[in-house]
């Protein structure tokens, strides 16, 4: 299995299912730590602090999961659209349904079947922002995000 699945499950919105499919994962990446640490947190918890993070906070978005707010500074940019056509060029029809195509989780799970090395190279120009925004602000997501970090600078 491809570690990029198992990183876009762990920035994915939290259910059930998702942390059972994290835990299944992790014994193929036995040095990486998420579901040791998710194990341990209630749902709701883990719920409640992804909301916080990724889709709500007052006044404004602390760590928004999209490609286009770090390279245009803004949701929906054009960043968006550029993604969409990186897709569909590999055969992917991307469908909005309610996040646009360059949300972290869905790019992590691009790379889980493509193993694009052009694409890589794209999340490397800004994944490394996204995961500092995340240290600061959160304790839990923070050593996701270390996690993430440290298997994104090693491929």
């Amino acid at each position: 299995m491809n570690p990029f699945r198992y990183f876009s499950l762990v920035f994915s919105y939290p259910t059930e299912e998702m942390l059972e499919e994290i835990e299944e994962l992790s014994a193929d990446f036995p040095g990486m730590r998420c579901s040791e640490i998710l194990r341990g947190m209630p749902i709701e918890d883990v719920k409640a602090e992804y909301t916080r993070l990724f889709i709500s906070a007052f006044p404004a978005l602390l760590c928004p999961p999209y490609e286009s707010f770090y390279r245009e500074g803004v949701v929906y940019g054009n960043t968006s659209a550029e993604v969409c056509e990186i897709y569909k060029s590999h055969g992917f029809d991307y469908v909005y349904e309610g996040e646009p195509p360059d949300l972290l989780s869905v790019e992590l799970d691009f790379l889980s079947m493509t193993n694009d090395g052009d694409f890589l190279d794209r999340l490397k120009e800004w994944i490394f922002d996204f995961t500092e925004r995340v240290k600061r602000h959160s304790s839990l997501y923070g050593i996701l995000a270390e996690e993430l970090e440290n298997f994104i600078k090693g491929v």
